[in-house]
């Protein structure tokens, strides 16, 4: 049998006082699109940033029961500099702490001082994520200074660099309007061929063609794992 590229096991978590994530078990295939749906404070980004243990960065009182695995590894184990190389988690609020920062230096902060902005494959990923306007911009423009979309292709954009294996999207566009949430899920789908792709969202619709799995989390419980075909089949039979 082959090891899943990723896999929740009997995982639960504790932040304070507080249950966000109760025995939870989850096998992501490589190559799968996994939608993970639920509503505000259901469990999606504590979820999510379990995988790379941003949890216990943000939080003074971290407590988990079961594992997590990358490739057969427990998560706990492996590197976190590594880890986060191969697994990108995206979150829009990261876009605070960077506003202050170019798109020039941030990407030689990921890149390194000799990069070559306008290398082919560089300018080949911006064309995939359709932001090579930002060359045309000025690569000195200020990341506070993009909208909408354009700020989450760019953080998109910034994992990517990375060259993860796992990409893990967190509600990146439940802020924004239909117009600009059309424009990123477009570019995800492009990404579907090439990552291994983990979406959480509160707005069901917005990646739901796309995915292999969907998983839907209640109070931190997956009140259901399955197909969106059987998703569907049973949210209708409840109502």
């Amino acid at each position: 049998m082959t090891t899943p590229l990723l896999e929740f096991k009997n995982f639960s978590l504790k932040i304070g006082e507080k249950k966000f994530i109760e025995d939870f078990s989850l096998k992501v295939e490589k190559g799968n699109v996994v939608l993970i749906y639920g509503p505000r404070d259901s469990g999606k980004s504590a979820l999510l940033r379990s995988v790379v243990h941003l949890n216990e960065e943000l939080f003074e009182s971290i407590k988990s029961e079961g594992y997590i695995f990358f490739k057969g590894e427990n998560v706990v184990e492996l590197d976190r500099k590594k880890l986060r190389k191969k697994i990108a988690y995206i979150d829009t609020s990261f876009i605070e702490s960077l506003s202050p920062l170019t798109v020039n230096q941030i990407i030689k902060l990921v890149k390194g001082n000799n990069v070559d902005l306008y290398h082919d494959n560089m300018i080949k990923l911006l064309k995939e994520l359709e932001i090579l306007d930002l060359l045309k911009k000025g690569v000195h423009t200020r990341v506070g200074e993009l909208h909408g979309n354009e700020r989450v292709l760019f953080l998109l954009f910034v994992a990517l660099l990375r060259e993860p294996e796992v990409v893990a999207l967190d509600c990146i566009v439940d802020h924004l309007d239909d117009d600009a949430a059309l424009k990123v899920q477009k570019v995800v789908l492009s990404l579907k061929q090439k990552y291994t792709l983990i979406l959480a969202t509160r707005r069901l619709p917005n990646f739901l063609s796309i995915a292999d799995k969907v998983v839907v989390l209640q109070n931190g419980k997956a009140a259901f794992i399955g197909s969106k075909k059987e998703m569907m089949l049973t949210f209708s039979k409840e109502e």
